[in-house]
């Protein structure tokens, strides 16, 4: 197998049908240790689950890569049982040789084309928290933000904003809609709502405490304990308790939506601070701790229900596939599904500021984040976290305006359990297209496609086109193929060695000629790679049935 090959056979999506045990050895073995035994390690790699996580549509098992033993970063297996009979492997396995340096370390680093050996350190600067793997020598082999940024039982009753004065209003930011140094006046505060949301109740007392959070101090400036002796509670903006009244209910709101929609496994109790991080201008989700925390620099963070929204998603998605936003486009991506569930939240209540997200707190300090961009995929890219979040958000939001919130929340809150690091828009828009296949029964593929055709993610006609040169290779009926009623064609614009595999990496045969012809009733649902190799050029395809 050559270099280009194996690298697009290991960032491929495998879907296959459970095998078969062939002895008593291996049908004592379970399903899913069979699965691992049809993958091809890597030299001395071996493979120890991780992480175990449940969807309404399968058991999500992650395995990270230990080569002699230890770990590398960021790199593994999940298989994704679904509960259908059939499966998915996800390979983001690294051949990089060993390093012929014998450094100490406990974790090895794909580096210059090599895993090299190194020590994890935290540098807890309280700005700028972050995480490195330094290699003995010293030299900094990599580094990754502690912190996600936006930029960064009773019923109670609770004043709280509907999702933020400038939302609920429908008026743009500026007269009695200023933050005035969380200065309050009659404007603003009549746009607070009297809601009702669950607490919990205990010697004549009520604490903000539920099952998706509870509030502590964890970060200046300090904040004395928050309880109340009364079940209906107002407070103005102007004083420090509305926070936690905001955020209180917002959260609990999102997090019974989540749990309705099936994905009550990624709603684990969240520690929040309110008022954090001395009061600079940055809210955060921090995994290790299960944290987040809300600055108060330019307008409160906890003041604007988007900004709660958004942070709130960070932990959504790292509970269903952690430790892996690695990668530019992976980063932007995960801003962006967090803006849109934001945005998407926000306009179940009204529509009066559809094309920006935090539309209250992105005004004195910084502009918000639009969902409204026509940049196009991938020569429009701005290879940045934050400059191409909204690239990944607006398609995400045009597909939410065909099928409904609903719809297209579900298939985000599934599509978090195959995120990878150093996926790409394209590979995750066509795994979005998957699970709609698969789970949804392809009920959603028009307006998805459409909508990731107009950003570039996938191309328009053909279901797969591949540039070669000044000529194109195209993949003809994936559709029709994969439902079982049309042949499927690969065509290239002069002969080509064909190879298709199974998702185990079984050959199944070898052509060449300029047409490759695939008839449905040959193949057993699941999904196949096919290369194409073009003067000595590799192309891998993914192949549906």
């Amino acid at each position: 197998m050559t270099y280009v090959h194996r690298i697009l056979l290991v960032i491929s999506l495998f879907i296959s049908v459970a095998t078969t045990a062939q002895s008593n050895v291996f049908q004592a073995q379970s399903p899913v240790q069979q699965i691992l035994n049809t993958i091809a390690l890597p030299e001395h790699t071996t493979l120890r689950q991780s992480y175990l996580v449940e969807s309404p549509f399968a058991s999500h098992y992650t395995f990270v890569q230990l080569v002699d033993g230890k770990v590398v970063n960021n790199h593994g297996v999940t298989v994704h049982m679904k509960k259908n009979g059939t499966h998915v492997v996800q390979s983001f396995l690294s051949y990089a040789p060993l390093s012929n340096t014998h450094y100490q370390g406990d974790h090895l680093i794909p580096y210059n084309g090599e895993l090299q050996a190194a020590h994890r350190i935290e540098v807890l600067d309280e700005r700028h928290p972050i995480i490195q793997w330094v290699r003995e020598d010293g030299h900094v082999l990599f580094e990754k933000d502690i912190q996600k940024y936006i930029k960064r039982d009773t019923s109670i009753f609770v004043k709280v904003f509907m999702v933020n004065p400038i939302n609920s209003s429908g008026k743009p930011y500026g007269g009695d809609f200023i933050d005035a140094d969380d200065q309050t006046n009659s404007t603003l505060d009549s746009q607070l709502v009297w809601k009702e949301v669950l607490a919990k109740f205990d010697n004549d007392s009520f604490f903000l405490e539920s099952e998706f959070l509870y509030f502590e101090d964890v970060s200046l400036p300090v904040d004395t304990f928050y309880y109340a002796t009364k079940d209906s509670l107002m407070y103005t903006r102007d004083i420090d308790a509305f926070e936690y009244l905001n955020v209180y209910y917002h959260i609990n709101t999102l997090g019974e939506y989540v749990n309705r929609l099936g994905y009550d496994d990624l709603t684990d109790t969240l520690v929040v601070d309110v008022h954090a991080f001395n009061n600079l201008d940055n809210s955060s989700y921090t995994p290790s701790s299960h944290l987040l925390q809300f600055g108060e620099g330019g307008i409160d963070d906890a003041e604007d229900g988007e900004v709660v929204v958004h942070e709130f998603t960070h932990s959504l998605s790292e509970l269903a596939s952690p430790d892996n936003t690695v990668g530019i486009e992976r980063e932007a991506m995960e801003e962006g599904s967090c803006d849109y569930f934001a945005k998407a939240y926000s306009r179940s209540i009204n529509d009066n500021t559809p094309d920006k997200v935090f539309s209250w707190d992105g005004n004195e300090t910084w502009s918000g984040i639009p969902l409204n961009t026509n940049r196009v995929y991938p020569q429009d890219l701005k290879r940045s976290k934050d400059g191409d979040r909204d690239m990944w958000s607006s398609a995400l939001m045009c597909a939410h305006d065909f099928i409904g919130r609903e719809a297209m929340d579900s298939l985000l809150l599934e599509h978090f359990y195959y995120q990878g690091p150093n996926t790409t828009m394209a590979q995750m828009a066509q795994v979005i297209l998957d699970i709609d296949s698969m789970d949804f029964d392809g009920r959603y593929y028009s307006p998805l496609k459409q909508c990731f055709v107009d950003a570039g993610f996938v191309q328009r006609g053909a279901n797969v086109k591949t540039i070669h040169g000044q000529e194109e290779i195209y993949v003809l009926d994936q559709l029709g193929f994969a439902r079982g009623y049309a042949e499927l064609k690969v065509v290239t614009p002069k002969d080509a060695l064909f190879t298709l595999y199974t998702a185990s990496g079984q050959k199944l045969l070898s052509v060449i000629n300029n047409t490759l012809s695939l008839s449905p009733t040959d193949f057993n649902t699941g999904l196949y790679l096919v290369t194409v190799e073009i003067d000595g050029e590799f192309y891998s395809l993914k192949i549906i049935r």
